[in-house]
């Protein structure tokens, strides 16, 4: 529906994204007003800025969630019970798994029920930052070859590392042996009970197991890539951005900056403690929130593939990493689809974004509508009255927490 609106010149003046970095290779750029000279962008931080700009340096939406780093969150008390240390490498890591499961305990929980990637395409995307880590200061015309495909998913040695360590964790009965059929509420209850002792997420999934088991002590961090400690890969979180085309501009733009004012961020910091993009709030650290930021001090935590590869799409991913851990398929075939895939995608995003008919044909762009995004609409509060807003259904917890902040930093 919103692609449909917003190709027709339709749309609402303000849309969610489920990440405000993968924004920009969802759906057409021309489709976000430029926010870069707004008077709050220049509070952010600079990481906060590096986690919520676009490629070209365009910050295009307001973090409505914060943003975070997919690593290993674990259990300090089962840590601490086996006189473990974190890893800093990967014979460490192993070392410690196979430690943990002579304890009786499942060194690294993953889940893949009900099309969850937890640990799959979590653990993927983690170590793959580390490509960008290796790379130093070539990193940005690392990127440029990859988005003109100049250099393949296929031609990076660091990917098939990566996914050769996940299958040495699977082979060597490091991983849950029920992870197919693995739920979210089930991994809640294998942390909070002390069943397992490692799973890959971000913090993000802290607060339901944490509210269910409050004394649970747990800690973040990266997982090793070959003989270092290894990268974060970030994640932007949530974004609220204004149509370029918006009827109401002004107002949208206000409703932005009033709750991106430091107000309205301190409170909401305190509400939902973890990581600030801004220089001027003192966030409220989460559990391993403060885990994170040393990493991101250091210098060893990169936006995630999904916010920097523009054929990147993790739907296809998640899908053929699943295939992977059920033995369908090896690394390097994984690395040859998702190229084939990503492609494909490649070609698509010529279509959404520009009317080429010799590229795309008039059926494409058609077929591309059809399956648009289901949408929900709402209304949103401004000073200068209602405006229509168009929200992400597949994320409506970003979505709550937007229309509802502004409700109880009121209160």
């Amino acid at each position: 529906m919103l692609k449909v609106k917003m190709m027709s010149e339709e749309g609402p003046d303000l849309f969610v994204t489920d990440d405000i970095a993968m924004s920009q290779f969802q759906v057409p750029k021309s489709w976000f007003e430029n926010l870069s000279e707004r008077p709050w962008t220049k509070r952010l931080s600079d990481g906060g800025k590096k986690i919520i700009q676009w490629n070209d340096g365009q910050i295009t939406g307001m973090p409505i969630t914060n943003p975070g780093g997919f690593g290993i969150i674990y259990n300090k008390a089962i840590f601490k019970k086996l006189g473990l240390e974190v890893p800093t490498s990967w014979n460490q890591f192993l070392e410690i798994c196979e430690k943990i499961k002579k304890a009786g305990i499942v060194p690294v929980n993953i889940q893949l029920a009900n099309g969850a990637e937890f640990g799959t395409t979590h653990i993927m995307h983690q170590l793959f930052a580390n490509a960008e880590l290796n790379r130093g200061k070539d990193a940005d015309r690392f990127w440029q070859d990859m988005n003109t495909h100049k250099i393949k998913l296929t031609d990076v040695k660091e990917y098939e590392q990566a996914l050769n360590q996940m299958i040495e964790l699977k082979t060597k009965g490091y991983i849950n042996d029920d992870f197919i059929n693995n739920t979210f509420e089930m991994t809640q209850e294998k942390l909070g009970s002390g069943k397992v002792a490692m799973h890959p997420a971000g913090d993000f999934i802290l607060e339901p197991p944490l509210a269910k088991y409050p004394d649970m002590d747990l800690g973040f961090f990266s997982m090793p890539f070959g003989d270092t400690p290894g990268a974060i890969a970030l994640y932007a979180g949530v974004g609220i951005s204004v149509n370029a085309k918006a009827a109401h501009k002004e107002a949208a733009l206000d409703l932005i900056d009033f709750f991106a004012s430091k107000e309205q961020q301190d409170m909401y910091m305190q509400k939902s403690p973890g990581t600030s993009v801004f220089s001027d709030i003192d966030a409220k650290p989460n559990m391993i929130s403060n885990d994170l930021k040393r990493y991101m001090d250091k210098g060893t935590a990169f936006m995630g593939m999904f916010g920097k590869y523009e054929a990147w799409n993790d739907m296809d991913a998640r899908k053929i990493m699943q295939e992977m851990m059920l033995g369908g398929k090896t690394p390097k075939q994984v690395l040859e689809e998702l190229n084939a895939k990503m492609e494909i995608v490649a070609r698509g995003k010529i279509c959404l974004d520009g009317a080429n008919e010799a590229v795309c044909g008039g059926g494409e762009r058609i077929a591309q509508a059809k399956t648009a995004d289901l949408l929900s609409l709402h209304v949103c509060r401004s000073s200068a009255g209602p405006i229509p807003c168009v929200f992400h259904i597949p994320n409506p917890i970003g979505v709550l927490l937007f229309l509802h902040q502004l409700e109880r930093n009121e209160r």
